[in-house]
């Protein structure tokens, strides 16, 4: 099982076992502070911070943003074989960032 957590800038899949929550939201938001240009090696050294281990991670996938607006996915595996089921997990979600909503005046 696949997981996928996001942040405004990126997107983590990754195996329901290795990354908890807590764990997905502080690697997103290291992620998000080196700026959307990301290594593998750098995403070794980011998930090793956060107590993931990493001898568990047998591939890094890096996806890049291909339009503007939309995220850089970052995929975790621990199984090469799932990364067909993690690219998908991943095209599913649009990944659009959309604006954070306006409220409505309230009518009097």
């Amino acid at each position: 099982n696949l997981n996928l957590s996001k942040s405004n800038i990126n997107r983590l899949v990754y195996p329901t076992g290795l990354v908890s929550e807590a764990q997905a939201n502080a690697i997103l938001a290291e992620l998000d502070k080196a700026g959307g240009t990301v290594g593998a090696g750098q995403v070794t050294e980011i998930i090793k911070r956060h107590g993931v281990q990493t001898d568990r991670v047998k591939k890094i996938v890096i996806l890049p943003a291909d339009k503007p607006g939309k995220q850089i996915t970052v995929i975790l595996l621990t199984n090469p074989a799932e990364e067909t089921q993690a690219r998908e997990i991943a095209v599913s979600d649009s990944g659009l960032v959309s604006p954070k909503p306006v409220p409505k005046p309230i009518k009097k």
